[in-house]
């Protein structure tokens, strides 16, 4: 068995690209490139035969928020920590595998049909022997709820995207209850991103039940584990295997989900208190868990990448020769090598483009003129805004000082630093920054979805699906019941040419065409100021040795029913 300082330290000194030296080293973590330096694999997470694994035990898995809201297509359930959750209990009709591509799921579904004349119409032929909890069996119905709900035209319901289900002209029954014909009224080429984390008809069927069914409990479930409890006050949730799955039986016995915060997490897993969870990608942190007993760093190239956002409706930022002049002023390079210079690595050059990572086909830099840095032009921009002033009495207009908040979730060490080389860098073209440390439970739910910030930093996570997996936080306003809503784009800024280009990628099933149209909605949420992409990400998950088929996982979706620790 591989021990935890072995372990941590090839994956520290080999798998992140490039020794500090600049040459390649052996690991079992990495993989050649053509002709290049090994790089991280697409997925690490020490896969093993089921027949290799120990029957039972209890997986300990700390998350570091502990959500209310565990309906993942509410507005305020889109989560990491909900998808990490809910991907053990909900039904998915296609797996994305390691390389982003994805296939359907043979618990869910046993084969897909596709034809795009006279319309594009999806045939998923679904599994008979799937049941929701309760023992009623998964049918079309579930699938024709998840669109009335999530279409978009049914009032009252509180969602966070309606990407792809808007499209969606009809779903009804095929041969049988079990066959679902799904008819779009505009093609969709993502479907395969449609209906993940399915929820029953019960919980779609009226707005009531759809925005409060999963608030602060999880009812119905049809996964290899079901839910035994949820405990806000000790901040856990514990599942544990269903015997009535009808796939293959989960190998754990119980997985109990503890949330705690990010120097908690460490300390737990240090001392045996968790045996799983996702660390920082900053190096204190991966040298403090290096020296865990019995415990390893499994490391992968993530399918995300840091950034920060702007609130457009910030009055200070409404104008976007400000939110030009900010990108401006931030060294993103310096970001970067802040955050990773220590591990001997950095990513090659800030990151170009909010839709498509350098690993993936049709990835261009199209920041253009505002992906640099440059303290000059900034200045220049503000005084054009009409904030006069300098580095030394700051900048004021109307009376008003130019000042922005920055908002960061309490305890967590990296964040605060890169605020605060941030607020050094724009307070050297006149911007003072004021950091505001909140808890991390309530970052998003309290500040960052009402609109309640300036500035914030967090990771937008990828699935494959490069335009439907992050639309609504580009697309522009709608409006609902009389309201504009700006859904799941917290930056507040839009337009309708954003918005076509990222349809017309979508409706093509030339792939060449639609990259190119997904550049185009790039190039122009550049220059519209929307939020600044720093760089991708190294994904570092800090497991017990003896555990299998978990870890830095990639673009894949684990198989939990795989899950489970290595035979003596």
């Amino acid at each position: 068995m591989r021990t935890g300082r072995l372990r941590a330290t090839v994956v520290l000194l080999c798998a992140l690209f490039l020794t500090a030296s600049g040459t390649a080293c052996e690991s079992d973590a990495s993989s050649e490139t053509d002709g290049g330096p090994q790089r991280l694999s697409a997925v690490e997470i020490n896969p093993t035969d089921r027949a290799e694994l120990a029957d039972g035990g209890t997986l300990r898995w700390g998350i570091n928020e502990f959500p209310s809201q565990w309906n993942f297509h509410h507005a305020n359930g889109g989560l990491s920590t909900v998808s990490t959750v809910l991907t053990s209990l909900m039904p998915r009709p296609f797996r994305v595998d390691g390389s982003g591509e994805a296939h359907p799921d043979p618990d869910y579904v046993r084969d897909v049909t596709v034809e795009f004349s006279p319309r594009q119409t999806v045939t998923l032929r679904l599994n008979p022997q799937a049941r929701w909890s309760d023992g009623t069996p998964i049918t079309w119905r579930d699938y024709a709820g998840m669109v009335y709900a999530l279409s978009g035209e049914s009032s009252g319901y509180q969602v966070g995207s309606s990407i792809g289900y808007d499209r969606i002209a009809d779903v009804s029954a095929g041969a049988d209850d079990y066959e679902v014909v799904i008819t779009f009224d505009r093609p969709f080429t993502e479907y395969r991103s449609l209906f993940h984390l399915l929820l029953p008809a019960d919980y779609t069927d009226s707005p009531e039940r759809f925005n409060t069914g999963y608030l602060d409990r999880i009812p119905i479930t049809a996964g290899p584990f079901t839910v035994e409890a949820i405990d806000r006050t000790a901040q856990t949730l514990t599942l544990v295997r269903d015997p009535d799955w009808w796939g293959e039986p989960a190998k754990l016995d119980r997985i109990i989900f503890r949330s705690l915060g990010a120097e908690a997490l460490a300390s737990a897993f240090l001392d045996g208190g968790i045996d799983v969870y996702t660390l920082p990608p900053d190096p204190a942190s991966l040298e403090r868990v290096s020296d865990a007993r019995d415990g390893e760093i499994r490391a992968a190239l993530a399918p995300d990448y840091r950034h920060i956002t702007l609130n457009g409706q910030s009055p200070a930022l409404s104008d976007v020769d400000v939110r030009h002049a900010v990108f401006l002023a931030i060294d993103r390079t310096a970001l970067a090598e802040s955050a990773f210079g220590s591990l001997a690595w950095q990513p090659d050059q800030p990151l170009g483009n909010h839709f498509l990572l350098p690993v993936q086909e049709g990835y261009r830099d199209n920041s253009g003129q505002w992906g640099k840095h440059d303290p000059e032009r900034a200045m220049e921009l503000l005084e054009r805004a009409g904030w006069s002033g300098g580095p030394d009495e700051g900048r004021t207009k109307d009376g008003q000082r130019l000042s922005l908040r920055y908002i960061v979730p309490r305890g967590y060490a990296p964040a605060r630093n890169e605020a605060q080389l941030v607020q050094s860098m724009l307070g050297q073209v006149g911007v003072e920054v004021v950091i505001e440390e909140v808890s991390g439970d309530e970052l998003f739910s309290s500040y960052v979805v009402p609109g309640d910030y300036d500035l914030v930093s967090f990771v937008t996570t990828g699935d494959g699906f490069p335009v439907s997996g992050g639309m609504e936080q580009w697309a522009n306003a709608v409006t609902v019941d009389g309201e504009r809503r700006w859904r799941g784009n917290v930056g507040r800024i839009g337009s309708p040419e954003i918005d076509a280009a990222m349809s017309k990628a979508l409706t093509t099933t030339d792939r060449d065409v639609a990259i190119q149209h997904i550049n185009e909605a790039d190039r122009l949420l550049w220059e519209a100021g929307h939020t600044l992409p720093l760089y991708q990400r190294p994904e570092f998950t800090a497991v017990r040795s003896d555990l299998a088929n978990i870890g830095a996982a990639g673009f894949a979706i684990l198989d939990y029913a795989d899950i489970g620790f290595l035979k003596p």
